[in-house]
């Protein structure tokens, strides 16, 4: 399906510095309280963020550091008028570590609304 072979699906928590966690774990929580609404894909996630609760540069920096434990995770962040839409995708097992890590917020802000008025098809 991927046409291309990736690493062993596990985290390695290691991977990240003791001196780069506090930080990581700074990011991951912003981003958490960023993502306004979650939509499946068929090798994993999109992700609305709200850029009143973190950056776009945050969210690079945080991808950066979640790719040292995270390999097989494939990341793409595009902006989307005043929004961020962050897209995680890996094999398929990694659904299941996507969806547990950042579960879907309860809230229907009319993400497929904005989508459509900037020509995307939710």
């Amino acid at each position: 399906m991927w046409g291309m072979e990736f690493p062993d699906l596990a985290c390695n928590i290691h991977a990240m510095g003791t001196s780069q966690r506090p930080r990581y774990n700074h990011l991951v929580t912003r981003l958490r309280s960023a993502m306004r609404d979650r939509r499946e894909l068929p090798d994993g996630y999109e992700y609305l963020l709200d850029p009143a609760k973190i950056t776009e540069q945050e969210v690079s920096e945080w991808i950066t550091m979640e790719r040292l434990c995270c390999p097989f995770l494939i990341f793409q962040l595009e902006a989307v008028g005043e929004d961020s839409r962050l897209t995680m995708r890996g094999p398929e097992a990694a659904k299941a570590i996507l969806r547990a890590e950042f579960p879907a917020g309860d809230q229907d802000d009319g993400y497929e609304d904005r989508l459509t008025i900037f020509g995307l098809s939710p």
